[in-house]
């Protein structure tokens, strides 16, 4: 698809500082872009690269002070550089909708219209699929689950019995949604299970991502809010809450039954313990452990995870220690020799 930069200006609601009849057919990184595309700076590290990219035109902040052929300032360049992204690459059409002869369907299974149930796809009893919903290949959807309006699922997943989800919420490949948490006790005979009688419950808009685990709750239910985006590899346990609009960046872990509160952010590699509350806002750094509650609003590192001012103090700090033990080997030699000097004592081979 090709779109002039007038087009493109009002798309995004931007401001075109150039010519708008110049037509753009691609987007590229900036450090790579060339004739005839479009590239963004959302990040200001990248200005390095205004003096070398080949780009038709660039998508800059409102604030934005530099010059080039052709600028459009818009109020989030990365936002309007998803919004033509999306329409320069508008990635493979939705399947038609249809069940394929292999899918599996119970009787007591309630299929709403436009509906499209791809290849080996089985669907239980009591099972409720809204309008234009699409399971593709080889998908299981558990006994007396709902998937709302507009959903995705992607091949290879499985939603077990009980799971609620909402509309357009979109399931990528490998994902486990409702398997039993992690719930067993200790007696005199060895190790006994405790059962997993909750469910999930997954609201509007949410995306998860490939080979994620959500467990469901041992009595009521492990939740995740409207809006909120999980990345692949995330283990979410037995009666976690997540609130709205949150991001978990990939290999992250989350304990049974803590909440994250609205707005927020795990970086990737987090690991956050059971039974705490992560205050709205809160932005939690890569690698980080969580062993107890964040205010809101608050940014954390390390771990245990702490206050990012001063866990990059100490971080710091530690990074001196070779300097500072190789300037105390020194003066710990001048101080020897200087004793020895004074008091006449001779100085040893190995000194």
């Amino acid at each position: 698809m090709k779109f002039s930069l007038g087009q493109i200006a009002e798309i995004v609601k931007g401001t075109l500082e150039g010519d708008p009849s110049v037509v753009i057919s691609e987007m590229a990184e900036i450090q790579n872009a060339g004739p005839g595309e479009i590239t963004f700076l959302g990040n200001p590290r990248y200005a390095k690269y205004l003096s070398v990219t080949g780009a038709e035109a660039i998508l800059v902040p409102r604030d934005f002070t530099g010059s080039y052929k052709n600028l459009i300032h818009v109020d989030n360049p990365n936002y309007a550089y998803a919004l033509i992204l999306a329409r320069l690459r508008p990635g493979p059409p939705s399947p038609q909708p249809g069940i394929r002869p292999s899918a599996v369907i119970a009787e007591s299974a309630s299929l709403g219209r436009d509906v499209y149930i791809g290849p080996n796809v089985v669907i239980d009893e009591k099972v409720s699929i809204g309008d234009g919903v699409v399971l593709h290949a080889n998908s299981y959807i558990g006994y007396d689950s709902h998937i709302g309006f507009g959903s995705v699922i992607f091949p290879n997943v499985t939603v077990y019995h009980g799971v609620r989800i909402g509309k357009n919420v979109r399931i990528h490949a490998g994902a486990v949604i409702g398997s039993d948490g992690f719930g067993f006790v200790r007696t005199e005979a060895g190790i006994s299970k405790i059962p997993q009688a909750g469910g999930v419950l997954i609201e509007d808009d949410v995306e998860i991502g490939a080979n994620c685990a959500i467990d469901r709750g041992t009595l009521g239910d492990t939740v995740i809010r409207k809006g909120t985006k999980i990345d692949n590899l995330v283990q979410i346990a037995h009666n976690v809450k997540i609130g709205q609009y949150c991001f978990l960046a990939g290999q992250s872990g989350i304990a049974g039954s803590a909440t994250l509160e609205d707005f927020v952010t795990v970086a990737g590699q987090v690991g956050i313990a059971g039974h705490l509350t992560i205050g709205k806002g809160v932005i939690i750094a890569a690698q980080s452990g969580v062993s107890k509650d964040i205010a809101a609003g608050s940014t954390v590192l390390g771990s245990p995870a702490q206050d990012m001012s001063k866990a990059s103090r100490e971080l710091a700090h530690i990074r001196s220690i070779p300097d500072i033990k190789q300037r105390l080997k020194e003066l710990e030699k001048r101080t020897r020799e200087s004793y020895q000097a004074t008091h006449g004592i001779k100085k040893a081979k190995n000194d």
